[in-house]
């Protein structure tokens, strides 16, 4: 907890000019790390296809379906049996209900344009 005091007072000690710059700083190195990692995975999976013969499947479609309905079927059991996951789990759908439809359309639309360049490279 005192760590946490000293930051918190660290913090709200800085202007406005220094926090907007650590705003932009954590918001840059959270971007590096996800291009890192997307690049990183793609040779990965470069290596493991092209030089060691793996296959790639796509996962079945009703795999989504089945597994969403017994994700949700566990988490509302947890949730009618303890007060504080509830309240997560109601704050975690509430988030999803508005975030997900335009997040997974987007990332639809992300995933066609890359295959469109995937395909010029064959």
């Amino acid at each position: 907890m005192l760590t946490f005091t000293l930051l918190e007072k660290t913090y709200n000690a800085m202007t406005a000019h220094e926090k907007k710059s650590l705003e932009v700083a954590a918001n840059a190195s959270l971007a590096k790390s996800l291009s890192y990692r997307i690049y990183e995975n793609g040779k990965a999976l470069r290596e493991l296809t092209e030089v060691h013969g793996v296959k790639l499947e796509d996962t079945p479609s009703d795999y989504f379906t089945e597994y969403m309905a017994a994700a949700k079927k566990s988490l509302e059991t947890n949730a009618a049996k303890n007060a504080f996951f509830k309240e997560v789990w109601d704050s975690m759908k509430e988030f999803a209900d508005i975030a997900v439809p335009f997040w997974s359309g987007a990332q639809m639309s992300n995933a066609k344009l890359g295959m469109a360049h995937a395909a010029t490279l064959k």
